[in-house]
């Protein structure tokens, strides 16, 4: 069973994933054990300028947290119980219960593969840390384990489950406001969820057909009838073997919503339990969410785009600044703010009809929409890049870059001065700690671009160019980090 538990969590190594870097790589490979028992990992733990780095998810599925990757906003999400922790990848901080906490080494990712401050996040989440210099060895044990003091001595002695004793599905049920799926024996679930449209997943590995649910016929999908259509969660659940080899069954159920889940831990390894709660409201007269939007979506940057080197073709339909706005919307609401964020491709919706010219009005429309659909939101960000050259979009603080804020306000919008003092509160806020971070306030009328700029809409509305064309998006994403905790800072005191 301990084999196929393992398996199970460094399939997961595939999906969310650090790398370090080959000048800091450790002599030895440090060796990883949970609970006396060695892990064998994809990619083996090492120290990177002190800090031992190890594939996390081993750890939090190990200890029945809820891992989940967000590749578009680049920020990893740990839940186990009451904690949860929010790990934006380059980042100088972590969020723990909404707070920010600051790294010594912040996680990176590269070609799948991810790395996590191993003492931080396994402290977090409860476990006892030791390392041991001789063995070159990193212990973690459950407050409950009973630590001994000392590190296994050698491998232990995984039993090999032959798959004619593999547990058969059960059931798979949604009632009470809990999702329920039930084997005959125990079983290593690996939960995530999926967006646009909001899905919820379940991988079953090592489980089988052979039960009260029959496998659906050749590579058809199977359907839950018994499911209520008045459920305010889940719409509809499916199921499907998903890879034969190491008989995985995948079950997606539909969300009507986003709720807040929480897996419950039921002491019966043969049984996920998976509880749904409303999303919270925004309370009555309450005033404070935020929108994010991207007027010029397509806005990029050249290292990220291979084969690219002039500043002018630095758009891409993918790889743009709505990565940026999805960050920074990501972070926020890992603060506790209500967040909306949209990443509409305008050049797409319109087709031959798009006009670049027209990108404010494109935008305009769509916050109009946000406003009537939620009129509890009070501050609005259009996130741009620059074209400025690197010198200029770029700071250095405490030895890391960043890329540079620039705010911009349209002078034909009759009320642009308090729109003016609001970018400037979030430029104190941002320099205060971080020096040189914003290039200042660019004032625009009519006779050099739009003018309004849709700041007419809010007088916490804010225009913001981050870095340029020749900037990263790791050093932009750091930047959004700094914004989100004074957007934060004002959201919180009400002004």
């Amino acid at each position: 069973m301990m084999k196929r538990t393992i398996i199970a969590l460094l399939t997961l190594l595939f999906v969310l994933s650090l790398f370090l870097p080959s000048s800091y790589a450790a002599p030895t490979t440090i060796k990883l054990y949970l609970d006396g028992q060695k892990l064998s990992t994809a990619v083996a733990p090492r120290l990177v300028k002190q800090t031992t780095m190890v594939p996390i998810r081993v750890i939090a599925e190990g200890l029945g947290a809820d891992v989940t990757w967000n590749k578009k906003s680049q920020i990893a999400t740990i839940s186990k119980a009451q904690t949860t922790i929010v790990l934006p990848i380059n980042g100088t901080y972590a969020i723990l219960g909404g707070k920010t906490v600051r790294l010594e080494q912040p996680p990176i990712v590269n070609n799948g593969v991810t790395l996590l401050p191993i003492r931080f996040v396994a402290e977090n989440l409860g476990l006892v840390v030791k390392w041991d210099a001789a063995a070159y060895a990193v212990s973690l044990w459950r407050s409950n384990s009973g630590v001994s003091g000392s590190d296994p001595a050698a491998d232990p002695s995984v039993p090999v489950i032959p798959p004619d004793q593999y547990p058969a599905l059960q059931s798979i049920q949604m009632a009470n406001d809990q999702f329920t799926v039930s084997t005959d024996g125990s079983f290593s679930p690996i939960v995530s969820t999926l967006t646009n449209p909001d899905r919820l997943v379940v991988d079953l590995p090592g489980v089988t057909f052979n039960g009260p649910i029959s496998k659906p016929a050749g590579n058809a999908v199977g359907e839950v009838a018994s499911l209520s259509p008045g459920n305010p969660f889940i719409s509809a659940i499916r199921y499907i073997m998903k890879d034969s080899d190491s008989s995985t069954i995948r079950v997606v159920a539909d969300l009507k919503q986003k709720p807040n889940y929480q897996i419950q831990n039921t002491g019966d390894s043969s049984k996920l339990v998976i509880r749904f709660e409303p999303a919270p409201a925004a309370a009555p007269g309450s005033k404070s969410a935020v929108y994010i939007y991207q007027s010029h979506n397509r806005e990029s940057w050249i290292p990220e785009l291979p084969g690219i080197t002039n500043p002018d073709l630095a758009y891409n339909a993918t790889t743009n600044v709505s990565m940026l706005g999805a960050r920074l919307a990501g972070v926020l609401q890992a603060m506790g703010a209500e967040v909306y964020h949209t990443s509409y491709d305008y050049n797409s919706i319109y087709g031959s009809q798009f006009n670049y010219a027209k990108s404010y009005v494109y935008s305009g429309k769509s916050i109009a929409n946000q406003l009537a659909s939620h009129p509890q939101i009070k501050y609005l960000f259009d996130i741009h890049r620059d074209t400025s050259p690197r010198i200029e979009t770029t700071v250095n603080v405490r030895g890391t870059s960043y890329a540079k804020l620039y705010f911009v306000i349209g002078l034909e919008n009759p009320n642009w001065k308090q729109n003016d003092a609001f970018a400037k509160k979030l430029q104190a806020l941002v320099t205060a700690q971080y020096p040189g971070l914003s290039r200042g306030i660019y004032y625009k009328d009519s006779s050099v671009g739009n003018g309004w700029y849709n700041q007419n809409y809010s007088s916490a509305s804010a225009l913001i160019e981050v870095g340029g064309t020749a900037n990263t998006l790791a050093e932009s994403n750091r930047t959004m980090d700094i914004l989100a905790q004074a957007i934060n800072q004002i959201r919180l005191s009400g002004k």
